[in-house]
């Protein structure tokens, strides 16, 4: 029998390669159909289930899972218990404490495939399928069907930081992959999914796109057997490919000149635009915190817009915004609005168990889906999108479980073959392929 912590039954026996190959399929699935799938996706109904089905072995695990995952899963835990809780009180028996309820679910699966494992490139191909096909989906609306923005079905701006998130976490494990047909795989899926990302017309991802491509040149120039003549043609590539894209695109073109108008109307004081419009709604949430700080205004839009009035009106701000939208475009003034300061804690306390206690090269990849979701976070309500959040509490949750069957000690049961499956060594960490656990 095994000594292993994570098995019940011998090592590599039919149950656990079966679980193994499932997990990694599902894994697979959820990131490849992120963007063109349903927005509740079927990949993590089955983890969900297969977590309840197997919990009796899972709970053995579980103080040793605790131990390297209890940030993530503090954090996750407080965020949606507080809103769940304050739906209910606010709203009653007949309150919507979906999604929130729907996050926790994360839990039970992060234990589940801690216990059982998955394979690490089963999540890299679904991110790169995923890049793929929703910048293919992306390029088809705008250069074919006309579409002023490219959303693939959903929200542009939905669309456009999902993508964001997989080709950006792209680019970096295209820098730490040693195996080059991953490598140049990866650069593709980066290259496609970028594209939709600019032809989104998602104007606050663009600080945020700088930021990651800084901090992975950054961490490139820093990893041995990354050479600085590929280095520079690499970034020399993507700069062409933005100068392509700023001047040869109009749709984009379009969105850069809007910009630039939109700032000179400020400056000669006319707030009668979008940028404009997102002015006067941070100064309208800072007022509606200031009357409410600690638990804020609930979850109904309606009563916030019915206090605002007065105070837009006060000054003479244009009135239309309370119709036209149902949230302040800023993560932290709407959170704070409608939930208070102990709601932005618990927001604040989310992301920042994402990334607590973990090493390298994991700590990297979260990080740049932290970056995107941080600085973005400044001009939209980007974890407001279902996909976008369930995204990265699905990202996070894989990384997590991944990072406690690593460090708990659980040794590799390979298929065929541990360096064939290694996903990729870099200066600053390695990362197997296959997390199974062996006796």
């Amino acid at each position: 029998m095994s000594s292993s912590p994570f098995a019940d039954h011998d090592a590599g026996s039919p149950l656990e390669r079966t679980l193994h190959t499932v997990n990694s399929a599902l894994v697979f699935w959820f990131f490849a159909f992120l963007i063109t799938g349903p927005k509740n996706s079927h990949a993590t109904t089955a983890l969900l289930t297969l977590s309840l089905v197997t919990l009796p072995a899972t709970v053995r695990v579980a103080p040793r899972v605790w131990a390297h995952a209890a940030p993530w899963l503090i954090g996750l835990g407080a965020y949606c218990l507080y809103q769940i809780a304050y739906r209910l009180i606010d709203g009653g028996l007949e309150a919507r404490i979906d999604p929130p309820a729907r996050y926790l679910g994360a839990i039970p699966i992060l234990f589940y495939l801690a216990r059982y494992g998955f394979n690490i490139k089963a999540l890299w191909a679904g991110m790169a399928v995923g890049s793929l096909i929703g910048g293919v989906a992306g390029a088809q609306e705008v250069w074919i069907e006309g579409a002023q923005r490219a959303g693939a079905g959903i929200h542009p701006i939905a669309y456009g930081s999902i993508l964001a998130l997989l080709s950006m976490i792209l680019l970096y494990g295209a820098t730490i992959f040693r195996e080059t047909t991953w490598r140049i795989f990866l650069s593709a899926a980066f290259a496609v999914g970028l594209t939709g990302v600019l032809l989104s017309g998602t104007r606050g991802l663009y600080p945020a796109l700088a930021v990651c491509m800084a901090f992975i040149g950054y961490r490139a120039l820093r990893q041995e057997g990354v050479s600085s003549r590929a280095l520079m043609l690499t970034v020399a590539g993507i700069l062409a490919m933005l100068t392509v894209a700023v001047f040869w695109i109009p749709s984009i073109q379009q969105r850069f000149e809007e910009t630039r108008e939109e700032y000179v109307q400020i400056r000669t004081g006319n707030l009668n635009s979008s940028s404009g419009h997102r002015l006067q709604m941070w100064h309208t949430g800072l007022h509606l915190i200031s009357e409410y700080p600690l638990f804020g205004l609930g979850p109904d839009a309606g009563k916030r817009q019915a206090l605002a009035r007065g105070f837009m009106v006060e000054q003479h701000y244009d009135l239309s915004v309370l119709t036209t939208y149902d949230h302040l475009h800023n993560q932290y003034i709407n959170e704070t609005t409608r939930f208070g300061l102990v709601g932005l804690a618990a927001l604040l306390g989310l992301l920042y168990g994402a990334i607590g206690r973990t090493t390298d090269p994991l700590r990297g990849t979260i990080a740049i889906a932290l970056a995107i979701i941080l600085i973005e976070g400044l001009t939209e309500t980007v974890l407001n999108h279902h996909r976008l959040m369930m995204a990265f509490v699905i990202l996070v949750t894989v990384l997590r479980a991944r990072l406690a069957t690593e460090t708990i000690g659980a040794r590799n049961l390979t298929l065929s073959g541990q360096a064939s499956l290694s996903a990729f060594d870099g200066a600053e960490g390695r990362i197997p392929g296959d997390s199974r656990p062996h006796p």
